[in-house]
């Protein structure tokens, strides 16, 4: 009778190792696969990011480009204005250049 319970616990002892090793291999696994899960959702989070970046990107190019635009338009228009005024003040100049030379013209 001692012997049977001595052979229940050994044999109990054994299931408990086996269960505990299978416990541990299970955990591992558990462990592989949650760290495989982590790297593509990193992965994924990463392309995520970067096409939200090139977004971001994208419209402030398009916002820059704008306001160049409207600013060159702006220097345009303020040249043409200046070359109407230079050249509605050239036949004046033009005169006074003339002027100028027939009055030093008699020396």
């Amino acid at each position: 009778m001692v012997e049977n319970i001595l052979q229940e616990i050994l044999d109990t002892e054994k299931k408990a190792a086996a269960m505990l090793a299978e416990a541990q291999s299970e955990a591992s696994e558990a462990i592989k696969i949650a760290q495989t899960q982590s790297r593509e959702e990193e992965r994924r989070a990463a392309v995520d990011h970067r096409e939200l970046f090139r977004t971001i990107v994208a419209a402030k190019e398009r916002e820059v480009q704008a306001r160049l635009k409207s600013d060159a338009l702006s220097r345009k228009q303020q040249i043409e204005a200046a070359m109407r005024a230079a050249e509605s003040r050239l036949a004046a100049a033009a005169d006074m250049i003339v002027q100028e030379v027939l009055a030093d013209g008699h020396r």
